[in-house]
């Protein structure tokens, strides 16, 4: 890995630019993010900034809340016996099914109607995952029980997750004023490691650096060629043959990326999975783009980043 004496050696014999782009070569380095990462617990993720995940075990029937701080968690809230959806992961509006996947949390809202409690909190499910994978259906909520006592059961939440109303404000409290991810697994409990986040985080640079230099051959390695859409539902071979035409044009570029995540993706096909999202600053003569983007990916069986899906 670079040393601060590198960096200066390069300075004083190539200049200020060459020290630039021997940072951006390190940052493709797995044992340079390693190292980054060090004693921190990924478990549930890497996240910039001090986060809420809800944890849902629809096997176990228990909800749990952590709170990421700098590569600490800490468990804030508990309830067992909850209250899901069908088994299986949601594909079709009507399924009721609680959809396994990875999602945000939106801010408590008055649902309407006595039957699911005093409140509720709406996920964002279909995300755009699920979207580009044919899944239909919305609506799944984190909610109450009926303020009138009436039963409630796996049949009548429609894939919503319910929680006691006593414990739904506790729970209120916890994610309150924070930024709130739900995690939601079924039988297999999906937890990230250190060695993939820093495989991600190397690749995700590497990617970023392929794009930079207008490096086609590269840059298009890290697409998972047969299951790859874009946000508009374009395929593998049509979005290779437009990068081509870009990259063609061999145009200069800045790119640069902050607040990067990392979250493990639960999924039933046994896939190693990762939700990725960061700030994206991108500059050339003709474009300009400033904004949040989401990345999909596997983990492929030589330990590389494939996406699956890009917003």
């Amino acid at each position: 890995m670079l040393k601060a004496s590198d960096l200066v050696k390069i300075y004083l014999d190539q200049g200020l630019d060459a020290v630039g782009v021997a940072i951006e070569k390190e940052l493709t380095n797995k044992d340079f993010w390693l190292s980054e990462i060090g004693d921190k617990n990924v478990s549930l993720g890497y996240y910039d900034d001090k986060v809420a995940i809800v944890l849902t075990n629809k096997t176990d029937k228990v909800l749990r809340v952590y709170i990421y701080n700098n590569g600490k968690i800490e468990k804030k809230f508990e309830q067992e016996s909850i209250i899901t959806g069908l088994m299986g992961d949601k594909k079709i509006e009507g399924d009721l099914k609680t959809p396994v996947g990875f999602y945000e949390l939106g801010k408590k809202f008055n649902p309407g109607d006595p039957y699911y409690g005093p409140f509720a909190f709406a996920t964002t499910y279909p995300n755009l995952l699920d979207r580009l994978q044919g899944k239909t259906g919305g609506g799944i909520w984190i909610h109450g029980y009926p303020l009138d006592g009436s039963r409630l059961d796996e049949f009548k939440t429609k894939g919503c997750i319910a929680l006691f109303n006593k414990n739904l404000e506790k729970f209120a409290k916890v994610v309150q004023d924070k930024k709130v991810f739900v995690m939601t697994e079924e039988k297999n409990k999906i937890r990230a490691k250190k060695e993939e986040i820093a495989s991600l985080f190397a690749d995700l640079f590497a990617w970023k650096l392929a794009w930079t230099n207008n490096d086609t051959e590269s840059y298009l390695k890290f697409y998972d060629s047969k299951e790859f859409k874009r946000f508009d539902k374009m395929n593998f071979n049509q979005f290779s043959s437009m990068k081509k035409a870009i990259f063609s044009r061999k145009e200069s570029k800045k790119i640069k990326f902050s607040q990067i995540s990392i979250s493990p993706y639960p999924n039933l096909e046994n896939e190693t999975m990762y939700r990725i999202s960061f700030y994206e600053y991108y500059y050339t003569k003709n474009y300009q783009f400033r904004g949040n983007k989401i990345l999909y990916v596997k983990i492929d069986d030589k330990g590389k980043m494939k996406i699956l899906a890009e917003q």
